[in-house]
């Protein structure tokens, strides 16, 4: 049966220019946040453009030959969607490129990202697990929440020793808009089909058990993630003790060593020295993915950079394995 929560206080009937307001003060508050971004990437993209005529494209140049340590990034939030950047598209795109490539022999994952999407996160680790030869992570920076749910995928994990690592957990956002509706004058209809349809909605409090419903599927996904750490390759970890840990603490490396939570410490020529090792090679060269400056633009044509984007993520809730500590 349909309800139109006509007799609830939370929704009211008003002109429809109220609405429009309503939707002009959302317009207003997100773009005004979007400027600083887009004003400052169109400088970066500006002054690489610049040097373009003096970088070519570096795609085209030619590729050393010789037995080689592949070497890819995991740098930033670990975002859905593809184009340029941390996504499972891009993230897959360069693992085929190296598993394709008969010089490259094991491959190094440089990792320095506070995490971001579950699912996002999940496809890149599957795709990581998937990959035919020797992996190592090497973290630096910040390797937390969904960056170490993805690193569970490799053979080994070392980390620098000033390396933020953990944050086991799950996070979900919800905005509630509600009382700036009523500073401002503006009241919302919605018309749902059924009781939860409006569940998570920024226009309204969430009721007590919608909450607890939602940090019950929050639970489901947490297992998932212990799942995957108390697996990785050398784990010593149970499940049990995983989830002792997913309290959404990061831990400075040294602490995540003696916790379990990564194999060694070390810097990056002890990730690729490693990663040869497993591989069986003695003299090895890096081989970067190539490359090119036509890459930069997809950073523009990326679904992930846009102003819709924005707009989801603050209206729609959505479930992170993402850090937000310091």
């Amino acid at each position: 049966m349909m309800t139109g929560n006509m007799d609830n206080p939370r929704y009211s009937t008003q002109p429809a220019n109220a609405s429009r307001s309503m939707g002009c003060i959302f317009a207003a508050f997100i773009v005004g946040g979007m400027l600083p971004v887009v004003a400052c990437s169109c400088l970066v993209f500006a002054t690489l453009a610049g040097f373009g005529v003096f970088l070519g494209d570096l795609s085209g140049a030619e590729q050393e030959t010789g037995p080689a340590v592949g070497v890819i990034d995991l740098y930033g939030p670990i975002v859905e969607g593809s184009g340029f950047g941390t996504n499972p598209a891009y993230i897959k795109e360069q693992l085929d490129w190296m598993d394709e490539n008969k010089d490259v022999k094991a491959l190094v994952i440089r990792a320095d990202s506070p995490g971001g999407g579950v699912n996002a996160s999940d496809e890149i680790w599957k795709a990581v697990e998937d990959f035919s030869k020797p992996v190592v992570v090497y973290m630096h920076g910040t390797c937390a929440s969904g960056c170490l749910y993805v690193a569970s995928a490799a053979d080994e994990s070392i980390a620098s020793r000033n390396t933020v690592v953990g944050s086991i957990g799950v996070i979900s956002t919800f905005f509630n808009v509600e009382e700036l509706a009523d500073d401002v004058g503006v009241s919302v209809d919605v018309i749902i089909t059924g009781e939860n349809k409006d569940f998570g909605s920024p226009f309204r409090e969430m009721t007590e058990e919608e909450r607890a419903f939602w940090k019950g599927q929050l639970e489901i996904v947490l297992d998932h993630f212990v799942q995957v750490v108390a697996n990785r390759s050398g784990s010593t970890l149970t499940e049990a003790q995983v989830r002792e840990l997913a309290t959404g603490q990061a831990w400075i490396a040294p602490d995540a060593l003696q916790l379990g939570l990564i194999d060694s410490l070390g810097y990056e020529k002890d990730a690729l020295d490693y990663a040869a090792q497993l591989a069986g090679m003695g003299d090895y060269r890096v081989q970067e993915y190539p490359f090119g400056f036509s890459e930069l633009f997809r950073l523009f044509t990326s679904p992930s950079f846009s102003l819709k984007s924005a707009v989801d993520e603050v209206i729609q809730p959505v479930l992170e394995y993402r850090y937000y500590g310091p």
